[in-house]
């Protein structure tokens, strides 16, 4: 997966905040941050391998040189990171899970709870859309997105934030479109559409997504916005340069997705 582009200056710094998020952290009387047991197995010429220790899935990251992935690390120690008072997990014990991943572990990753069972029925929904995280930029004009995981009404959430460029190219919901295409997307259906249907008028929107079986929901809220006020006007109008210019090829206007969730349509 290539996650830093081609963008000169942002780079490491980018780097450095997947690595703060991904690898595994602890604070004594706090909860992991990080994925516990996750680890760095491989270096490669252009890119590094993340693995959870035990497991057999591997996630490879590219975009930079083997150098700049250890400034990356090495940014992550000193901007995020306190010794002093945390234990870098995949740094003390790059070999073996440490006690605190394995606690973390059995209290949030029981079978037998009700939460993890919520999750692991959802599951799907974020390994799916991972798989189909191109759409964001190649069916639309997504320049940023964020979001979070979590349950609501015994079923698995992903709520996702993305922030779209005003009147340039096709909007969000080319999307889902994409998403709840029968061929290429995913077994969901609209069930709720929140917003103006015209985005000329460049009003947030927000889209609500369930599969048959109602064991996930994804909440897509799009928000269209101009050049972020921290980005050079270089950078961005290398940003729009990156946009496509035509959205899903069995797109649905804004309108006709609102009028398929008016109606109820599977």
């Amino acid at each position: 997966m290539e996650v830093l582009g081609k963008m000169p200056g942002t780079r490491v710094p980018r780097a450095a905040e997947f690595l703060f998020n991904l690898l595994p952290a602890y604070s004594p009387g706090q909860e992991v941050h990080g994925v516990p047991g996750l680890r760095i197995t491989r270096r490669y010429r252009t890119a590094i391998e993340l693995r959870v220790l035990g497991e057999p899935t591997r996630l490879r990251l590219t975009g930079l040189p083997a150098r700049l992935w250890r400034s990356a690390e090495a940014r992550t120690l000193s901007w995020w990171t306190d010794p002093n008072t945390m234990q870098l997990c995949w740094r003390c014990s790059p070999r073996a899970w440490t006690d605190a991943e394995s606690e973390h572990h059995a209290q949030w990753e029981d079978d037998n709870d009700h939460f993890v069972q919520v999750q692991q029925r959802g599951a799907w929904l974020a390994s799916g859309f991972l798989r189909r995280a191109a759409l964001l930029h190649t069916v639309a004009n997504t320049f940023l997105l964020d979001g979070y995981r979590g349950t609501a009404f015994d079923v698995t959430r992903l709520v996702l934030r993305s922030s779209h460029v005003h009147e340039q190219g096709p909007g969000p919901h080319n999307i889902l479109a994409a998403l709840a295409d029968p061929t290429f997307g995913l077994p969901l259906h609209l069930t709720r559409f929140r917003g103006d249907t015209d985005e000329s008028y460049g009003r947030d929107q927000q889209f609500v997504l369930e599969d048959p079986g109602k064991t996930a929901v994804l909440d897509l809220r799009a928000t269209a916005e101009g050049a972020p006020s921290h980005l050079s006007p270089e950078l961005w109008q290398a940003i729009l340069r990156r946009l496509p210019d035509a959205g899903f090829s069995k797109r649905l206007s804004p309108s006709a997705l609102a009028g398929l969730c008016s109606l109820g349509t599977p």
